[in-house]
């Protein structure tokens, strides 16, 4: 029985990954993922971890950086980003559209991606949680989450500084100071910067951040703690546009045909700049009560979120000729209170209720200056003027010891959420020049509500210290929100919330003293109402108001199943060796994917892969350290990951109009870094290189810009290209 067991547990295994942990061989990682802390191996979910470590030897700046050291995890950098996990993402961004990857900062959620700290500095842990997490998460979670847990305040006097440089005029740092203020009231200060020039030849893509954090903390026993926050962050680029026109090994499209592939021109040489400048403040306070039998936690968050972006998409005959323009505006309050079992409790358990509600206005706008598709000096509008979106919910969570089975645990969830949405917005139209509409600006408004139950069932079997078995079958969804668009487009006001039933086995284990860790999982998700971001003109049929009209609605599709597999090694025989190797397998497909607008032609994805998902992701990487005889530390590292073919985000069209998905080919790309620690100074220097072949990697593509220099062209949209740069880093 023993050996079957061990069988099982080789061959079935979650990457909760020491892949991408570089923890020392005796160390012990504890995760809040559940909202409990564990150890990471012996968490029934499966979770990555990334400590500062990990984060400073890859030159990780930024939350969208994290694609480069999680294989699971892949981001575009488009307008909003899109962050997926297992292909899971929302590739689109009108606004009160909600992510599929939940985000949250100190256990507190965040409405959109544009309210990510756009710097990541004095990190204590960053959880990436794979899976819907429809139950403790709630809403939003149908990829899964991503935690950032920043440092808190202790009694101890200290703190550090690290400065940085690379190649595009890179410039970054981050510090902290921590002050013990008396014997129970203790404040930690952090700042960091991020700074590098344009990836495009025109100027565009760049960026300038900045963000700081105070926090309070306030412990008069051992019994209860208090800890209040503040924080700001300003994200500043010359727009977000697209990296050029014409991408290799395109169908049919003959305006490219004389075009070269020029990665990283920009969109057009000639372009003139816009920007993309996101705002960020707000505040939060945690209470912690312990009440001897159960812990009681109180987690409150008001953040502000204000992003404004400008891409002017070309310049033709002397004038500019088309701008897209976006803005919005959040004002978002949460609430989270809770009890978990304390520790040494017989089962574990967590109880909680949540409230958030969210204020939004939003500017979406085209000017048509000079162009191929509409009157030149000619303005399309759509000002949301008022958006609420409140949701509360009450949930719980369950690991049940069977006395008669040793080792062998029930797990459950339970999670209610209703939620409402209402919008009011306007449909405009006008003269550039002049500011002034035309006559006929119609007004649009909308409603919504949901009840949804989500549950969680399935079983943990620790046989031994070191050998877990888990399985859970559990459901999730993502809103459904309205759409600004007049009357006439009745049927497309509203769309529906996507729905998620998911499916996992996995295993961790740790063999020979912890110096092998084998991990592995399986999983299965079957999705109903994906929700689409679509390019809609009404066509022969359609009411005069809106007769050849550009709209941007999201629309539902039918189905589809995500599948796929993730299997891990680690071999640390020594403190000084580290040798890991991933492989991460998705077979992402709609299965019925049919949008039918009406007033215009049908279009059919269906049986087609889902959007960023190779079907196997192979990475490799290796650490080696040296102690030196002064006590000093060397330690150089490399890893290399192999991705094959996927689907990038977007579609195009070809001159026969139909309209295509575009294969990226498969690639590899390697990453290397080098550090050397003074022990007697407290300071460490370090240096890395990501992506040393400099590989161009599509990672969505559009059908051109309304303008004629472009129209008939396809845009598409990069990874970033090779990036060098070093760091001195002192303690204190």
């Amino acid at each position: 029985m023993a050996l079957l067991t061990t069988v099982i547990y080789v061959a079935i295994t979650p990457t909760a990954d020491a892949q991408q942990v570089a923890a020392p061989a005796d160390g012990e990682i504890i995760v809040t993922a559940q909202k409990r802390s564990e150890s990471l191996q012996k968490a029934a979910i499966a979770v990555h971890a990334l400590q500062p470590a990990d984060l400073e030897k890859s030159g990780i700046r930024n939350a969208l950086d994290l694609q480069y050291i999680d294989p699971a995890v892949k981001v575009v950098p488009s307008i909003q980003p899109n962050i997926a996990i297992r292909g899971l993402g929302t590739a689109n961004f009108n606004p009160g559209v909600d992510p599929s990857v939940a985000f949250n900062q100190d256990g507190i959620y965040l409405s959109t991606p544009n309210a990510l700290t756009p710097v990541l500095f004095d990190i204590e842990r960053v959880e990436a949680v794979l899976g819907p997490q429809g139950t403790l998460y709630g809403r939003n979670s149908n990829g899964g989450t991503i935690n950032f847990i920043t440092s808190r305040p202790t009694f101890e006097l200290g703190g550090y500084v690290r400065a940085g440089a690379g190649n595009y005029g890179a410039i970054n740092s981050e510090g902290a100071l921590n002050l013990p203020l008396s014997d129970t009231v203790a404040l930690r200060v952090a700042g960091g910067s991020d700074h590098h020039d344009a990836y495009n030849d025109n100027g565009t893509n760049d960026v300038r951040s900045f963000a700081g954090r105070a926090k309070l903390l306030f412990a008069p026993g051992d019994l209860f703690t208090a800890l209040l926050t503040v924080d700001a962050a300003s994200r500043k680029s010359h727009a977000t546009s697209y990296d050029g026109s014409c991408p290799p090994d395109l169908d049919n499209v003959p305006a490219c045909a004389a075009t070269p592939y020029r990665p990283w021109s920009g969109l057009l040489p000639s372009q003139p700049i816009g920007h993309g400048n996101t705002t960020i403040y707000g505040a939060s306070a945690e209470f912690n009560y312990d009440l001897g039998w159960a812990d009681l936690i109180s987690l409150t968050g008001y953040k502000v979120t204000d992003w404004r972006n400008s891409t002017t998409a070309g310049w033709y005959g002397g004038v500019d000729n088309f701008d897209f323009i976006q803005n919005t505006k959040d004002k978002f309050f949460t609430q989270e209170i809770r009890l978990s079992g304390a520790p040494g409790s017989p089962f574990g358990w967590v109880l909680g209720g949540y409230y958030s509600h969210l204020k939004q206005t939003a500017l979406t706008q085209s000017n048509y200056v000079q162009n191929t598709f509409a009157p030149d000096d000619f303005y399309q509008a759509f000002p949301l003027t008022d958006s609420t979106a409140k949701s509360a919910a009450l949930f719980a969570d369950l690991t049940l010891p069977v006395p008669w089975l040793d080792g062998f645990s029930l797990v459950g969830g339970l999670r209610y959420t209703h939620e409402t949405k209402s919008a009011e917005g306007l449909v405009e139209a006008g003269t550039i020049s002049t500011g002034t509409a035309f006559p006929g600006t119609l007004a649009t408004s909308g409603k919504t509500s949901l009840d949804r139950l989500t549950w969680k069932a399935g079983f943990k079997y620790q046989a031994t210290p070191n050998n877990l078995l888990f399985f859970t079958a559990s459901t999730g969804f993502k809103s459904g929100g309205i759409n600004v668009l007049p009357p006439e487009a009745a049927s497309l006001i509203t769309y529906a919330p996507e729905l998620i039933t998911a499916y996992e086995i996995g295993s961790k284990n740790m063999f020979f003293n912890n110096r092998l860790q084998l991990n592995a999982s399986l999983f299965r998700y079957d999705y109903k109402n994906y929700q689409a971001y679509v390019f809609w003109r009404p066509g022969a049929g359609a009411p005069s108001t809106i007769l050849n009209g550009t709209f941007f609605p999201i629309v539902n599709s039918q189905s589809a199943t995500f599948k796929g597999g993730e299997f891990s090694a680690r071999w640390r025989p020594s403190r000084n060796n580290n040798l890991g190797i991933s492989l991460n397998l998705l077979d992402n497909k709609f299965d019925d994917f049919l949008l039918e607008l009406p007033y215009s032609a049908p279009v059919d994805f269906s049986h087609t892969p889902v959007f960023l998902s190779p079907r196997s992701t192979i990475r490799i990487d290796y650490e080696r350290g040296v102690d030196l005889a002064n006590g000093d530390r060397l330690a150089a590292g490399a890893d290399v990951s192999f991705v094959s073919h996927q689907i990038a985000q977007g579609s195009y069209a070809n001159a026969a109009g139909d309209t295509l998905l575009y294969r990226v080919p498969s690639y590899h790309k390697t990453n290397a870094n080098l550090s050397y620690t003074v022990r007697k100074m407290d300071l460490t220097i370090s240096a890395f290189i990501r992506n040393i072949e400099n590989k161009a990697v599509v990672n969505s593509v559009a059908s051109g810009f309304p303008i004629p220099e472009n129209y008939f062209q396809v845009n598409y949209r990069l990874d970033a290209p090779r990036t060098y740069g070093f760091s001195l880093r002192k303690s204190f």
